[in-house]
């Protein structure tokens, strides 16, 4: 079984004119989209490359800590836990976490 490391990450959506706002205030990373699932898209995309550049650099520890994380250990999701999460979210949500 692949072991999976997860992270809650609050995102928070609101509509401005005809785009929806994406912002992580813990991590500082704010992106758009013309709709609330391509705002989900692209944060969803900005918080992976976010976290690849951290890997690169070897900063992502410091840059978690810094950011008011701590590091947990926790056991392997199940299957079902993976499909509950991997699920889309609802363009009714303005607040969320992915």
């Amino acid at each position: 079984m692949t072991q999976v490391n997860m992270m809650p990450v609050e995102v928070h959506f609101k509509p401005s004119g005809n785009y929806w706002i994406a912002a992580c205030p813990s991590l500082d990373i704010v992106t758009q989209g013309e709709s609330f699932t391509r705002a989900n898209e692209n944060m969803a995309e900005a918080l992976l490359l976010f976290f690849e550049s951290c890997l690169k650099r070897g900063t992502l520890e410091t840059v978690l800590v810094q950011a008011g994380y701590s590091k947990i250990e926790v056991e392997t999701f199940t299957e079902t836990a993976k499909t509950y999460l991997a699920q889309p979210l609802q363009a009714s949500e303005e607040e969320c976490r992915v």
